[in-house]
């Protein structure tokens, strides 16, 4: 990649129209491969954006974070197989007492990886559309769970929710304090901030970050836990969240080569071909393509993500 290559790229964003014939509503676009990195803002954009479902990747780092500090003796046992109702039994008001069998059984993979039994998609805004945020948990909980955790895919907001309580009962010290001493400031990533339903914090969306801190965590995610020749997380857990856990049922073939929805690994998506990103509504992308030593980011409120996906397809074809 050079700054020629970049500037054809942010001139295909501007002038590619949408379905109705509109132009892209781009906040910001980057490229880094190898130590050349290009960071562009449209309309002079200053402001951090809504990342959305690029949360539940910034959560599942976070859960390597904790992992790790587990094993060395900071805090008690907590890993994938950890029990999630021990951990949240006293903060919930469980009445659906049929949920019980299934809770019981829930594990911290089944929370990455949109598993836990539910057959309905929840806490994806219009749901929850005119609910106090501070019953959201109850309201999970008791929502009926009609498959043995593990057992049904089906990718929503409500595990990572749950993530977020269950991380801050385990740590007993607010979720976000513990996000920016262990994660955020060492990757130099400082102004973040994350909304919160009720006590906790949204977990699967609700991030503001700039397209500078995406291509940190692109670059923690390329180099397996490193950050500037320091090791944040072990490599094993990077390994772990990229590697295929469940694949998608419902994901299309037929278009696009590169970023296809082919697969869930933990709080991140594996296409067919040698790459992992991050996704969110509207726009939100972080594509790592370890093979060329890439990472792309892309900030947007695009309704119509198709021409975005289509040239990020390109870009991976063509200019790296």
């Amino acid at each position: 990649m050079n700054r020629e290559k970049f500037t054809q790229l942010i001139e295909k964003f501007t002038t590619t129209l949408d379905a109705n014939n509109n132009h892209l509503q781009m906040n910001s676009f980057g490229i880094k491969q190898n130590d050349h990195v290009f960071i562009h803002r449209f309309n002079q954009r200053t402001e951090p954006s809504d990342v959305r479902s690029l949360s539940k990747t910034v959560l599942a780092l976070v859960v390597g974070r904790v992992i790790e500090l587990s094993k060395e003796g900071v805090y008690s046992e907590f890993n994938l197989d950890t029990l999630i109702f021990p951990i949240i039994k006293e903060v919930i008001n469980l009445t659906n007492q049929n949920n019980l069998k299934y809770l019981e059984k829930v594990k911290i993979k089944h929370l990455l990886t949109h598993t836990v039994g539910y057959e309905e998609k929840l806490l994806m805004r219009g749901d929850i559309a005119d609910m106090d945020p501070f019953k959201y948990l109850d309201y999970l909980i008791n929502y009926p769970i009609k498959n043995e955790p593990g057992q049904k895919y089906l990718y929503s907001n409500a595990g990572f929710y749950l993530l977020s309580v269950v991380l801050q009962e385990f740590l007993k010290e607010d979720l976000f304090t513990f996000i920016e001493r262990e994660l955020f400031e060492p990757l130099e990533i400082k102004n973040a901030s994350w909304i919160k339903y009720g006590n906790y914090l949204a977990g699967a969306t609700r991030l503001w970050l700039q397209p500078e801190d995406l291509i940190k965590i692109g670059e923690l995610l390329l180099h397996k836990g490193k950050y500037q020749n320091r090791q944040l997380l072990p490599q094993t857990w990077i390994e772990k969240m990229t590697n295929i856990q469940v694949l998608n049922p419902d994901v299309d073939l037929s278009g696009r080569k590169y970023l296809l929805y082919y697969a869930y690994g933990y709080g991140i998506w594996i296409g067919k071909e040698n790459l992992f990103f991050a996704s969110g509504t509207d726009g939100q992308y972080i594509v790592v393509i370890p093979e060329k030593k890439a990472i792309i980011i892309i900030q947007a409120q695009q309704k119509d993500t198709h021409p975005i996906k289509r040239i990020i397809d390109e870009i991976i074809a063509n200019y790296l």
